[in-house]
């Protein structure tokens, strides 16, 4: 019986010391979600504070491409649209659409559609004019080699 009495008392023991360690268990599970929540919290934080610069960087270097040295066209004939092209470049023999891009950015799916566009000729000239009598729009036929000799 002494025996008996002993076993029953370490497997009380034993299951007491396992109820402990699974409430110490449980306290640290507790403390490391709370840690590993607010960690995450602070990765989305800079994340999006380094996404945000990364915005920022992009808007300064698209408004001074056209005037930095590398720039391959004269600036004066660059203008700005801001959006979804960044701008025109005139040149005496070409028009070219420019989307200005810094560090891994890339074409969005509109301005990959409008390059598509120029690649398959789908460009046109129009002219609207306002007139005392109300407004015409005047779209020339682009399909050809000569340009309007019009207004």
């Amino acid at each position: 019986m002494p025996e008996l009495n002993m076993l029953l008392f370490l497997a009380a023991s034993l299951i007491s010391v396992l109820l402990i360690v699974t409430i110490i268990l449980v306290v640290v599970n507790i403390k490391l979600s709370g840690k590993l929540r607010e960690t995450r919290s602070q990765g989305r934080r800079l994340l999006s504070q380094k996404k945000s610069s990364e915005v920022r960087l992009g808007k300064i270097g698209e408004n001074m491409a056209p005037f930095i040295e590398d720039w391959p066209y004269d600036h004066s004939k660059f203008r700005f649209l801001g959006n979804p092209i960044d701008g025109i470049q005139f040149t005496d023999y070409e028009i070219i659409f420019v989307e200005i891009k810094t560090g891994k950015s890339r074409l969005t799916n509109t301005q990959k559609q409008i390059k598509k566009l120029i690649a398959d000729g789908k460009v046109s000239f129009a002219t609207f004019r306002i007139g005392e009598h109300g407004c015409t729009l005047k779209k020339d036929d682009m399909n050809h080699c000569n340009l309007c000799n019009g207004d």
